[in-house]
């Protein structure tokens, strides 16, 4: 009975101390993506606060999945560190409780946590998104900066190759915002550029609307229709320009199925998906971690250094994490092993150094 309170003890201790640094990182990001918006978008004269406001919240979903793994290392390093500066682990620990079995609450909820993040929250996160790119987009329309994230390709036609860059995809998969055109003759030569606000697939053409059309040979010209002819399929278009972070985890594997059905390449979506299945492990990977450094004893020293040390190890695994990512969704590597194989292993050495702390 008293092991059974003591583990519901320890594992409010530790849920509070994640809500409370998720809650702290979330606002940050909000607050900052919300002065962002008032920056860039202060001179449009549709833009208002409010605007911005409701275009930061509907975006915070998303940034508070990215920002979700170090919330739980350092909550779980606040939370386990309170409770060892006043001893209480201390007690625990001299009464034969073992390591495992007061950490399996907080391991517990890591799990959980993940799972309701992925199956719940993600869906909402990625939906939430798009409404707040398309106001975005809406807003910039050809004046969105060429430096942000976006989408590249290349196509051929009768006409001749043109590449093609566009803020995003639209939700249909068959539509651009924020495009831009540069069109080149049979021969390869330069011959006009092309901007819009949208454009739109429409039987092997992209028809650009209310666009801008800018050649060397005379001034830009406003045209209403701009056509661009293409050699790419609809389903091409679907399969190889929508971004795997715009696809909820409940789209994605309809997504990998159609694409592996034309022969497209799917590594990316492959990743993506696989990489939403394993935050779970990942977070319960931050909670060890967490836990290897926490559970030293004050009067020993030496705290400081443990706490830089499990913070580094974080944040090492993060950028370990990503590189293998990188790898995964080039196909230098196997998109399941990129996506799993980080977590699995810091999880494993943060099992193997709390098996050794437990043992003395």
């Amino acid at each position: 009975m008293i092991p059974g309170i003591l583990a519901r003890y320890i594992t409010r201790r530790f849920t509070a101390s994640v809500l409370v640094i998720l809650a702290g990182m979330s606002l940050l990001v909000f607050l900052i993506d919300f002065i962002e918006f008032l920056r860039r978008f202060s001179d449009k004269a549709e833009f208002s606060a409010g605007m911005g406001f409701y275009m930061a919240l509907l975006r915070a979903p998303n940034l508070s999945e990215t920002v979700l793994p170090f919330a739980f290392l350092f909550g779980a390093m606040v939370g386990l560190l309170g409770l060892s500066r006043r001893l209480e682990l201390v007690v625990v620990r001299a009464s034969g409780v073992s390591v495992w079995r007061f950490l399996a609450g907080p391991f517990a909820v890591a799990i959980g946590f993940g799972l309701l993040s992925t199956f719940v929250i993600n869906p909402f996160a990625v939906a939430w998104k798009d409404r707040a790119d398309q106001i975005e987009a809406s807003l910039t329309g050809a004046d969105a900066p060429r430096d942000q994230n976006g989408i590249w390709f290349r196509q051929d036609s009768v006409d001749g190759p043109s590449v093609i860059y566009a803020r995003r995809m639209g939700e249909d998969g068959l539509s651009l915002l924020g495009p831009t055109a540069f069109v080149f003759d049979q021969q390869g030569r330069f011959r006009e550029k092309a901007v819009a606000n949208t454009a739109t697939f429409s039987s092997g053409r992209w028809v650009f609307r209310n666009a801008t059309v800018i050649t060397a040979e005379r001034p830009p010209q406003a045209v209403e229709a701009y056509i661009v002819p293409t050699n790419l399929t609809r389903s091409q278009l679907r399969q190889t320009l929508q971004s795997p972070q715009a696809l909820s985890i409940w789209s994605l594997p309809g997504y990998i199925e159609a694409a592996g059905r034309t022969g497209l390449n799917t590594d990316r979506y492959r990743l993506e998906l696989n990489t939403l299945l394993g935050r779970p492990v990942f977070l319960a990977a931050m909670v060890a971690i967490a836990a290897t450094v926490s559970l030293r004893l004050f009067r020993q020293g030496g705290i400081g250094r443990l706490v830089v040390t499990g913070v580094g190890s974080g944040f090492l695994l993060y950028v370990v994490t990503e590189i293998v990512s990188d790898l995964g969704e080039n196909g230098v590597v196997d998109p399941a092993l990129a996506a799993w194989l980080p977590s699995v292993v810091a999880l494993t050495f943060g099992a193997t150094a709390l098996l050794h702390l437990e043992d003395g």
